[in-house]
């Protein structure tokens, strides 16, 4: 079976509602499993074993917008709380999870750019849901 090559266009990010007033255009993201030494005496090499916790984090960025009181891309200023975040390569090809924004940076240069990047972290004890295409 032939595999299909993902293209970026197809992509796209669900926030959590907040403010996050911005045309998202690009998203990254890290899965981790933590890892433990347990190298002993007499080991002759060292020895790790993987914990069963799964960390994803991550950020999301784009074009700030603006227009009235209540569109300041400032996710970082509302609410503390975790929701649901979606993030996708294509249509059917997703992570699904709980993250909490941990962090809004923003940049303005002199030839028009103005970009927003939300930084988050998963907080989900079931880690994310992950649906691939198979065909």
């Amino acid at each position: 079976m032939a595999l299909t090559f993902a293209h970026g266009s197809d992509g796209s990010v669900t926030m959590p509602s907040g403010d996050f007033n911005a045309s998202l255009n690009t998203w990254s993201c890290s899965l981790v499993r933590a890892t433990t030494v347990v190298t002993g005496f007499g080991d002759t090499g060292a020895r790790r074993r993987a914990s069963g916790v799964l960390d994803l984090t991550g950020s999301a960025g784009g074009t700030m917008k603006y227009g009235d009181a209540n569109s300041k891309p400032t996710g970082i200023v509302g609410s503390s709380g975790s929701a649901a975040m979606t993030l996708k390569v294509q249509a059917s090809s997703s992570l699904q999870f709980d993250a909490i924004i941990t962090g809004t940076d923003m940049s303005v240069t002199q030839d028009g750019e103005s970009t927003v990047t939300f930084n988050f972290e998963m907080d989900d004890s079931d880690g994310p849901t992950v649906a691939w295409v198979v065909s």
